[in-house]
């Protein structure tokens, strides 16, 4: 074993930088930092190759002397920092003096600032001379990565890294509405935020997405001790499918919370269908000694004292919100302002007699169905892409226009016991009364497993009238090269573009409306057949099945229930058992009765 020995300082410099610079897109996190820190209220952007090649942030800010210049490529070189006690007080973006030390180590970076210029190429530092940026701050990176080519093989292509700095570019303007941002790729502009308030930034951001169109945005607060929340929001006949239109931020910062998508989620449930999330930006003004972001160098994650006060802020706002507002599908262009106070002690009788009742309560008729609208007719309708193969499947069995094909692992000679379907608990387990026990049915798991084998037994293969286009990593580009032939078995064809990027251009017809779902699974494997076959479709059907908290009628149920008894062992495509029973003696004695 070798003596131990300190490493060469550009090594140990290009090691560490690998926490902070992964992407051209971390570069330009860093820069846009500084800019915004330095008071700029105009940062422009300007991308070429994806950032690969160049990339180039141009602020009006306060700019940097020769000084200055002199040590802002040193390690933990920082003007934002003096004191342990200042990481807990913070009011900048910036605090770990890594950021320009790390990109210069892996890059040739070149700083322009009030008159004066240095250049430090892959660690190795010029002299400062004049400039050609009388005031403000121009800093350019080229060659990311050049002198360590091991780092440069997991870039991904040009289009796939500036989609990257675009997202980073648009979530560091949310937060900052009154400073003007400009993002320009390869000569052509691609993002362009005027000045505005937060509400105007918000819609700003929300309107890139084309689901966002012709939505009602809507306003909300919440004032505390210590705290203040501010969140834009869609109306409920506006949603997405996935959560990537959930964004937080706090103390301008845009993070990474579980706990508070979850709320936000959770809260909404009432309003929108399963499998439905909202356009929400929620803005968390927080005391800068609650908040700890010294956690990791992407600064995506923080640490509050007061979490639990900011959960329940959350859910609270958004639920005064919703039983408070009605949601007309005209009006759409006018955003509507909700103000609330701190949650106050329980409220007297007399104070709830005055609070507004849910829409069924007032009128004692059914509530609007989803995306309908009191006075207008015109609505977006409720999509139920979600249940499309559970209905497909289900009155395949109902008709006769298309018998029921058996399924892998089904026997359809198996006798179907005498049963009583009794109800749905909880809108998540059916109710059956059997042979003296009362059976309760994972609906959810129930379906998973008759979807699972369905679509191994059904052998259609639906071609795409669009290809599907996806990148992926280079390890998984390699195994695709040798083994996807193994996919056109499922009926799933792919064909290499070129490298790192692949198309389908087939799959099976039981998978409609699932494609992004086989993709997502294709990315990431890279096993055997057997295994991938499995993982595979049990992953689509949990995808495709009935959700826990989907409210089934009758004729439904029970035909779940009967294709329940045909299976010849009640587990999921996971192994779990979807069934628990308790017998009548049981429950006679857990209420002190007698059989």
């Amino acid at each position: 074993m070798a003596s131990i020995r300190q490493l060469d300082p550009i090594v140990a410099s290009r090691i560490a930088a690998g926490e902070v610079v992964e992407r051209p897109s971390s570069v330009l996190r860093e820069l846009l930092d500084n800019a915004i820190d330095a008071n700029a209220t105009k940062i422009t952007v300007y991308v070429e190759d994806g950032g690969i090649k160049n990339l180039t942030v141009i602020d009006n800010g306060s700019g940097m002397s020769a000084d200055d210049l002199e040590l802002a490529c040193s390690s933990h070189a920082t003007s934002k920092v003096r004191t342990l006690e200042d990481l807990f007080n913070l009011k900048t973006l910036g605090f770990r003096g890594e950021a320009l030390s790390s990109i210069a180590a892996c890059s040739r970076l070149t700083i322009n600032s009030n008159g004066n210029r240095i250049t430090v190429d892959n660690g190795i530092q010029g002299k400062v001379v004049p400039g050609s940026i009388e005031s403000g701050t121009s800093v350019t990176m080229e060659g990311l990565f050049d002198n360590i080519p091991a780092r440069k093989l997991f870039l991904k292509r040009p289009q796939s890294e500036l989609a990257e700095c675009r997202k980073t570019f648009i979530e560091k303007a949310l937060g900052f509405e009154d400073i003007e941002f400009i993002l320009i790729a390869d000569g052509e502009l691609k993002c362009h935020f005027e000045k505005t308030d937060k509400t105007g930034r918000a819609i700003q951001v929300m309107s890139l997405d084309r689901s966002f169109a012709g939505a009602q945005p809507i306003k909300m607060s919440y004032e505390g001790d210590n705290l203040s929340l501010f969140a834009v929001s869609s109306d409920p006949a506006t949603y997405k499918r996935d959560r990537t239109q959930i964004k937080i931020l706090v103390n301008n910062r845009i993070i990474d919370s579980f706990q508070f998508v979850q709320a936000i989620t959770n809260a909404y449930s009432a309003a929108l269908p399963g499998g439905a999330f909202p356009f929400f930006y929620l803005f968390i003004d927080d005391n800068p000694s609650l908040v700890d972001f010294n956690i990791h160098p992407t600064k995506r994650e923080c640490k509050l004292r007061n979490q639990s006060q900011i959960y329940g802020a959350i859910t609270s706002m958004i639920r005064k919100a919703l039983i408070s507002k009605t949601y007309d599908t005209d009006e759409r262009t006018v955003p509507q302002t909700l103000q609330f106070e701190p949650e106050s002690p329980a409220p007297s009788p007399a104070h709830e007699a005055q609070t507004p009742k849910p829409y069924a309560e007032q009128t004692g008729e059914p509530r609007p169905s989803y995306g309908q609208s009191r006075r207008t007719t015109e609505a977006k309708p409720f999509d139920p892409s979600w249940f499309e193969n559970a209905k497909a499947i289900l009155e395949r069995g109902k008709t006769q226009t298309e018998p029921l094909r058996p399924a892998v692992e089904v026997s359809t000679t198996k006798v179907i016991p005498e049963y009583r379907y009794v109800g749905q608990v909880f809108d998540t387990f059916l109710m059956v009364e059997l042979d003296e026990k009362l059976m309760f049915i994972d609906q959810h798991a129930l379906h998973e497993r008759i979807l699972f084998d369905e679509i191994k037994a059904l052998k259609d293969v639906q071609r795409l009238i669009v290809p599907y286009q996806f990148e992926v990593e280079r390890s998984v580009d390699d195994y695709l090269q040798e083994n996807s032939v193994l996919y056109s078995d499922f009926g799933i064809e792919l064909t290499r573009k070129e490298p790192l990027l692949w198309e389908m251009a087939s799959m099976p017809a039981a998978c409609r409306k699932n494609e992004d779902k086989i993709v997502s699974f294709i990315q990431t494997q890279t096993g055997d057949i057997e295994t991938m076959q499995k993982d595979l479709f049990a992953i689509i059907a949990c995808h495709s099945a009935i959700k826990a908290g989907d409210r089934l009628d009758p004729v439904t149920a029970n035909e779940l229930v009967r294709k329940c008894f045909r299976l010849d062992r009640m587990v999921c495509p996971h192994g779990r058992d979807f069934t628990f029973s308790i017998s009548k003696e049981e429950l006679y004695r857990q209420v002190g009765r007698l059989v």
